[in-house]
């Protein structure tokens, strides 16, 4: 037995035979039904996709270093993918120019008041 078969098998300290839900199947209109569905991407949306993680990590204080390592792990699918399809140098690129245009500080780090 794993871990996660472990973890999953008592809810809030009850057996999983007590779970709510167990066993009901989703009614075909059903809108709270996860549905995960591919979609076909052009190098233009990996390339927009890439400029979103870049910023969005940048705006957090991250450095060149941890980004570029993000896009380079497979253990971040959307980065890594846009690394796969754009490729080191345009990566490079893109966390360049989010960096300089939005990497000015670090969200975890507090401010020393002004005038302070």
């Amino acid at each position: 037995m794993t871990a996660m078969t472990e973890r999953s098998d008592v809810i809030d300290g009850r057996g999983a035979e007590d779970a709510p839900m167990r066993g009901k199947h989703a009614e075909p209109d059903d809108p709270m039904e996860l549905r995960g569905v591919a979609l076909p991407a052009t190098r233009a949306a990996i390339e927009d996709m890439a400029y979103a993680f870049a910023e969005e990590f940048a705006r957090l204080g991250r450095d060149e270093r941890w980004l570029l390592g993000v896009f380079r792990s497979p253990f971040y699918a959307g980065p890594h993918q846009a690394h796969r399809v754009l490729g080191d140098d345009a990566i490079r690129a893109i966390v360049r120019e989010c960096l300089q245009a939005f990497g000015r500080g670090r969200c975890d780090e507090p401010r020393a008041a002004e005038g302070a």
